[in-house]
């Protein structure tokens, strides 16, 4: 098994019967308004958009993965929404109370580099840190430069790096993490 869908098996099959609620905010980026909210399922369709705009093909996570990781009672998704659009989301795993895991970020091209990415991460750390979790995690491609330069400035540091984790290119990736 890959070793990026051997840990997120791992990830789901530790599934606690627990929900984490996020309440609807009105957030300004670049002097527009957008509403952040809890992901829904519909939101799955949106994600994949997203994801086929920014990503080669095969993207990174398929549409089944999507929709199941939407319904898992142990992770939080976020949706970044300008008028009915989602432009940008983020998913963090919480069903270990010490680390928290990122589990996938991504915004649309046309809002790209205005601070999105930013404000997301912003939301997952203080989310995470009001609920005394003491460690953020995540993984990234290697070759992805911007994020990791996004990451490292919230404090990320390399873990480790696990060759060939990607599945779709094969690339390596490096694990980072974070004490909140």
């Amino acid at each position: 098994m890959f070793p990026m869908l051997k840990k997120f098996k791992n990830i789901l099959t530790n599934n606690k019967v627990e929900k984490f609620n996020f309440e609807k905010q009105v957030v300004t980026i670049d002097g527009r308004k957008f509403t952040l909210r809890k992901a829904i399922a519909k939101d799955a369709i949106e994600f994949m958009r997203i994801q086929e705009t920014i990503y080669p093909i095969p993207v990174p996570w398929p549409i089944d993965i999507v929709e199941m990781e939407l319904g898992n009672k142990n992770a939080l998704y976020l949706s970044l929404v300008s008028d009915t659009t989602v432009i940008a989301f983020i998913g963090v795993a919480l069903s270990d109370k010490k680390e928290s895991h990122i589990t996938n970020l991504a915004v649309s091209k046309d809002y790209q580099n205005l601070g999105v990415g930013h404000l997301l991460l912003n939301q997952v750390f203080g989310y995470c840190k009001d609920r005394d979790f003491l460690k953020m995690s995540l993984e990234v491609d290697v070759t992805n430069k911007a994020a990791i330069t996004l990451y490292e400035a919230f404090g990320f540091k390399v873990k480790t790096v696990h060759k060939k984790y990607y599945f779709r290119n094969h690339h390596d990736a490096l694990e980072m993490m974070v004490d909140l």
